[in-house]
């Protein structure tokens, strides 16, 4: 079967590899100049195996209402995006019931544990360094009363007071502020998507998988009822199939071929400082209530958090920079001169992302992976390789089509 996988951040990427693995003919397009140039560039870096969670849930929907007086909120809507802010809203309304929550829970925890097994056979198996930290996350917090709910919500952690805090990291005793209390993810991780993405790209040619840089695609061409190309500006790429894995346009893209999925762009940023020999940041921990997280990446140290609905912008407002540099200070007060970046994240109404079929002959989806894409997608492309090639998925694919929808 030869297919054309559309995009090479993380989500791509890895449909690349288990399709290429299993045998199939693969090439891979992406308009940026090398891998994951776009929302895999510079992510969190959490990988939430454990703590994975809907972001539109019954609580996360009730503070977003609480917030909206708030200077320093952690969310805010942009009028440029309510055309589509507010029917996908609807849908996260919808979703964010008591049950249809806890089946999209169950749906992320199901698939990021399956998704992890299949990350540690493919770095272990490939040795790529990717600056791992895999003894756990903390999730902090500020206040009694917030970390009081949180034992009561997620039972499934285990509770620490500020000396176990510290004993688990202890470069947070320079901190500015002082956690009451956390909550500790064994089963988490911290690592470095873009290296990861980089690797795993070399790989890829190494085994023979052709890969177009500064290639766009404009359209697909369809004939007697199949796919037969892919066509960018240059050329059209003959083809059996495709996997749409283009992130954020994923939903402008397939709304010209006149499928409509529930995906809108949700702008999110990051800082990135380097580490100076001999200094102890801190890394591997949630700041919970602030919706920041932060991980230490071999000699660098990351922050990201906040989010904007803005369209497709990928605009940095200063306010915004400088709100994600002070909060992480609090944390890390002797952090050196960051960068900063601001990314699309696909986001669902439901947490899960979307893969399968579209609904179009030889057309695939692998998208919607929102904040988790790092977490999810080793475990998502390789369920999509099975489900393309004729192969029983590991895992049964209930709550992650777009048939949800329907």
């Amino acid at each position: 079967m030869r297919v054309v996988v559309l995009g090479a951040g993380i989500a791509g990427l890895t449909s690349a590899w288990y399709l290429s693995e299993a045998g199939a003919d693969v090439t891979l397009v992406d308009r940026g100049a090398a891998p994951a140039s776009e929302t895999s560039h510079a992510n969190g870096g959490h990988i939430s195996t454990q703590s994975a969670t809907p972001w539109t849930g019954p609580r996360e929907i009730l503070a977003f209402i609480l917030s909206r007086g708030r200077r320093q909120r952690a969310v805010r809507v942009h009028l440029s995006s309510y055309p589509e802010f507010v029917p996908w809203s609807w849908h996260a309304l919808a979703a964010s019931r008591p049950a249809p929550h806890r089946r999209a829970h169950a749906h992320l925890r199901r698939l990021a544990a399956y998704s992890r097994e299949c990350f540690d056979a493919l770095a272990g198996e490939q040795k790529l360094d990717v600056a791992l930290e895999s003894t756990g996350t903390l999730g902090l917090y500020r206040s009694e009363r917030a970390f009081r709910r949180a034992r009561r919500i997620k039972n499934a952690a285990e509770p620490l007071g500020p000396a176990d805090i510290l004993e688990r990291e202890p470069a947070l005793a320079n901190a500015r502020v002082r956690p009451v209390g956390a909550l500790y993810y064994p089963g988490d991780a911290t690592g470095d998507c873009h290296r990861f993405c980089e690797q795993l790209a070399a790989r890829l040619e190494q085994r023979g998988t052709t890969l177009h840089w500064h290639t766009p695609v404009r359209d697909l061409h369809f004939e007697d009822g199949r796919l037969r190309a892919i066509v960018t500006d240059g050329q059209a790429i003959d083809t059996d199939a495709c996997v749409v894995a283009l992130g954020a346009d994923a939903a402008r893209f397939m709304r010209a071929l006149r499928v409509r999925l529930p995906i809108i762009p949700l702008r999110g940023y990051t800082l990135t400082a380097p580490i100076t020999p001999g200094a102890h940041a801190p890394g591997r921990f949630v700041d919970a209530e602030s919706h920041l997280v932060f991980a230490r990446l071999g000699d660098r140290f990351r922050a990201a958090g906040m989010a904007d609905f803005a369209g497709l912008s990928r605009d940095e407002p200063a306010n915004r920079l400088a709100q994600l540099e002070r909060l992480s200070r609090d944390w890390y007060p002797d952090m050196a001169a960051p960068e900063f970046w601001a990314c699309l994240r696909p986001i669902t109404p439901d947490g899960p992302p979307i893969i399968g079929d579209s609904g179009l002959p030889g057309v695939w989806l692998h998208t919607g992976h929102g904040p988790l894409g790092w977490t999810l997608a080793c475990g998502t492309a390789r369920l999509l390789a099975d489900l393309m090639l004729g192969r029983t998925p590991a895992l049964a694919l209930d709550g992650l089509t777009r048939e949800r929808f329907d």
